[in-house]
Parts: structure tokens; C-alpha cells; sequence
């Protein structure tokens, strides 16, 4: 990241900052460290595209009533190993959360475990439910439809689907768990969100314009379609997710999604899964964590291209990221650093540059 256009400041001033303006716009207490930490985690493991360049949308939904402020998530629906969880239209991250303990809780008894979730909203970033579960010695899997739709079907010229991301967590006992956490577009639309706000052209493939053509001009992308990694295989696994995240809860999906940015007012009724397989009832825990560092070492210890330093697993970057900027301080976007102290002034609340 360019420094001259960044801005450092802290995790503890962030946090703050951020606790302070979901307080002011209603979100509890005890919940609003839930939302809080999953955007500041994302910008320590320099995943810009769902940190706190998210806040000011999440911000004006609540404002205008298209989002619970204070949700009283229920399950509607349940068996042993199962459950449906109405999200109460509250922020994703506090629905998500929930659902996941409500996973890997069914799961603790060595069953695997599935739960469904409706009328939530965009969740953040789908690896921080995922590593819930590596946390408590299970596998985690993690699921939403988009807020938006911008993808239009392989051969398509009209949007009717969103990117999808998914994320899987392994857990490990070598520092940090094997993370997967993509989208199925080539690019998350919040990368475009973070180069228009930074000025700068996006690669030729991540997008194309309202005519369809490729574009590098992110503001021209907004208005446009993403577009799917892999092509037609891309299409058919965002439908894939799509359909996991959606059909199992009667959350929305295909015509029925609104544009979370431009119907603010409007209830999204976005749909997640979350699972969980708890690896003791595969698998004796040594002997499971005894051959993920083996698969590690064998993945790292693979003869490298003349130009490649380290071969990285997935999630590890993310991992060495965080201790970095932990220590450091973290980096962003001078644009959004402009904005989050542009919205503060309606509140009485500055971020500060780190010292």
C-alpha cells in the first residue's frame, strides 16, 4: 500500500472509534464489540475490502431503518444436529456469531452440526466464523449470499447474483489454522470500493462496466459487474453458494436481493450456513493435528520457482499481517480515513493518527 496514501493509526484507537459510533446509533453494549472486532480484524490482516471501509454503509442502514440496531435473534426451527436462526434483521456480525456458537454448542457432543440463518445482513468476513469453530478443535465452514447483486450468469447480461464468499478453517498447532476465505468473483466488490476511493485502477479482469466491457476504471466497475474466477466454473459455484446460503432458511435470493447500498430503508433478509465437524469423531486429535503439521511442512518444504522466497498457505499472509500491524499500527486508506472523521463530526467523535 502506497504509504503517501494511508493513513496509521492504531487498533486501540480504532476500536474505540468504531465502539463509540455503533453506540451512538443504538447497537448494545455487549454487542457492540461483536461488529467491531470482526471489521478491525480484517483490516489488521489487510483485508481492506471488509474492514472499516464497511462502517459508514452499516452506519447509514441502521440510520435509516434497514437494519436492527438491537436484534433478539431466535431459532425457529431445530433438531439435534440442526437449526434455522431468525436473524432479526440484526448486523450479520451479531447473527453470525451467534449462529456459529449455536453450531459448534450441538456439536459438542461429537455430532457434526449445520445451522441456517434468514434475515440477517452482510456479515463481514466469512473466515471469522469459520476460525470460531478451529478454535474449539473442529473444522469450520461458513456461507453467505451477497448484499448486492453484481454478477450476472455465464452468458448473462443482467445481474442477478451476488459473489458469494465462503471460508473454511482448518485448525493447526503450528501458530495460526489453514484459512480458505473467497469470494467467487475474481475480485470482492470491496476492493473495487477501496481503489475508487483511493483513485486507483483495478487489474483488467476483476470487473467489467455497465456495457459489459472490462474495465480498470473502479467507479465504472461500481456501476458494472463483477466478474466470476474460473469463469463458468466461478458462475456455477456462486450459484452453489448461493443456493446453500439461502434455500435451507427462506432467506433471499436471485430477484429478491436489494442493493445494500442503495436501498438503505429496505430489510435484506440475507441468508448464511455455518457448519461445523467436530474432528474428534473422525479422528483422535494427535493424530489429526499430527498430520496437518506434517501436510504443512510438506506444502512449505515443496521445491520453489526460481523467483518464489516461501510458498504460503492459505490464511498465513493474513496471520503474519496481523502480528505486524498489532505491533505497528495499521494502515488505511487515506480516503477512508477522511470519511470515518467526516461521519464522526455528526457525533462528536475524531479517529486519531497514531502517535
Amino acid at each position: 500500500m502506497d504509504s503517501e496514501k494511508t493513513v496509521t493509526v492504531t487498533e486501540t484507537a480504532l476500536k474505540a472509534f468504531c465502539r463509540a459510533m455503533f453506540a451512538k446509533v443504538g447497537v448494545p453494549g455487549d454487542e457492540v464489540g461483536l461488529i467491531v472486532d470482526n471489521l478491525v480484524e480484517a483490516d489488521l490482516r489487510n483485508v481492506a475490502s471488509h474492514g472499516v471501509v464497511r462502517l459508514p454503509i452499516y452506519i447509514q442502514r441502521i440510520k435509516d431503518g434497514g437494519s436492527n440496531p438491537a436484534p433478539k435473534p431466535k431459532i425457529i426451527r431445530q433438531t439435534r444436529t440442526t437449526a434455522v436462526l431468525d436473524g432479526d434483521n440484526g448486523m450479520g456480525q451479531i447473527v453470525g456469531i451467534r449462529a456459529m456458537e449455536i453450531a459448534i454448542e450441538k456439536a459438542s457432543d461429537g455430532d457434526c452440526a449445520f445451522v441456517s440463518v434468514c434475515n440477517s445482513n452482510h456479515y463481514g468476513a466469512a473466515s471469522h466464523y469459520a476460525e470460531m469453530a478451529a478454535k474449539a478443535d473442529m473444522i469450520g465452514l461458513s456461507f453467505t449470499i451477497g448484499g448486492i447483486n453484481h454478477m450476472t450468469p455465464w452468458g448473462g447480461a443482467e445481474a442477478i447474483l451476488g459473489n458469494n464468499p465462503f471460508a473454511f478453517a482448518f485448525p493447526t498447532r503450528d501458530g495460526f489454522p489453514v484459512v480458505l476465505d473467497m469470494a467467487c468473483s475474481v475480485a470482492a466488490r470491496g476492493k473495487i470500493i477501496v481503489a475508487a476511493k483511493d483513485g486507483t485502477p483495478i487489474p483488467a479482469d476483476w470487473a467489467s462496466g455497465p456495457d459489459g466491457a472490462p474495465t480498470t476504471d473502479p467507479v465504472e466497475a461500481l456501476k458494472g459487474f463483477v466478474l466470476p474466477v474460473g469463469g463458468p466454473k466461478g458462475y456455477a459455484l456462486t450459484l452453489g453458494i448461493g443456493l446453500l446460503s439461502t434455500m435451507l432458511s427462506g432467506a433471499y435470493f436471485g430477484s429478491e436481493v436489494t442493493h445494500m447500498y442503495e436501498q438503505t430503508a429496505t430489510k435484506q433478509n440475507v441468508g448464511h450456513l455455518f457448519g461445523v465437524l467436530p474432528i474428534a469423531a473422525f479422528e483422535d486429535l494427535d493424530h489429526y493435528y499430527a498430520r496437518m503439521s506434517k501436510a504443512v511442512a510438506d506444502i512449505q518444504g515443496t521445491r520453489k520457482a526460481p523467483v518464489v522466497d516461501r510458498i504460503f498457505l492459505p490464511g498465513e499472509r493474513e496471520h503474519r499481517a496481523l502480528v505486524e500491524r498489532r505491533e505497528n499500527g495499521i494502515p488505511l486508506n487515506a480516503a477512508v480515513f477522511d470519511e470515518l472523521n467526516e461521519i464522526g463530526v455528526e457525533y462528536g467523535l475524531s479517529l486519531p493518527r497514531a502517535a
